[in-house]
């Protein structure tokens, strides 16, 4: 069995990252929206890591990454089927319930995905 107290930092941690990122108005005016966009793993790490980038991403390259990190092995272990899979659900599930809630820009048919600013100023020192 592992150290659940890690697991439980490391979730805690993706849970704050991902509430930076969506910000406290949409916490504040639609929570239940927010909990429904939190409780699927791979839209979580689809938004993590869509904040992490500077430039607008392959959906392909989304795939992969989100099947990396749900999968916890590397990209370079990601199947192709494996891949495609996720393609899929991003396509038809995860970037249309992203894109209704407003927390990304994206229409069907489209390649790729702009980045997600985080919404709290880095600290400066």
């Amino acid at each position: 069995m592992g150290n659940t107290s890690n697991d439980g930092q490391g979730v805690l941690m993706e849970l704050l990252e991902f509430l930076d990122t969506v910000g406290p108005d949409v916490l504040l005016s639609t929570p239940d929206a927010v909990y429904e966009l939190l409780k699927n793993e791979q839209r979580r790490h689809l938004v993590l890591f869509l904040s992490e980038q500077e430039t607008a991403t392959p959906i392909s390259l989304l795939a992969t990454n989100v099947a990396s990190r749900s999968q916890g092995i590397p990209v370079t272990d990601v199947t192709q089927s494996e891949q495609e899979w996720v393609r899929i659900r991003l396509e038809q599930e995860h970037l249309p319930r992203l894109a209704d809630y407003g927390i990304l820009s994206w229409t069907y048919g489209e390649d790729m995905v702009d980045p997600i600013p985080s919404v709290l100023p880095l600290d400066e020192e």
